[in-house]
């Protein structure tokens, strides 16, 4: 891996601290006519994934002061995918 340990660290933090305030803030139940969506928890999955996915590029290029790498790129997309199973049991309530 390239990316540097503390910025891994703080990233699974973002991820872990992030999907537990959507645990406790559950969904709103306009979301599906709002968004003219038939599986709210694959819209919300979708949804907090590219949150975290963007929020992550965003953290490394202030912790960086430059853009990731492709590699890094895909390094912060692997971070998130490690918690597939956690984010996708969650969201599968909503559907």
């Amino acid at each position: 891996m390239t990316l540097d340990s503390e910025f891994e660290k703080q990233t699974n933090f973002l991820i872990e601290q992030t999907l537990e305030l959507y645990k406790n803030a559950g969904a709103s139940p306009r979301i599906s006519q709002i968004w003219d969506v038939e599986r709210t928890g694959d819209f919300l999955c979708g949804f907090f994934v590219g949150e975290m996915v963007g929020s992550a590029l965003s953290a490394f290029q202030i912790f960086h002061k430059r853009e990731p790498s492709k590699e890094e790129h895909m390094e912060i997309v692997d971070l998130v995918e490690k918690h597939a199973k956690e984010i996708k049991e969650f969201f599968a309530k909503f559907n």
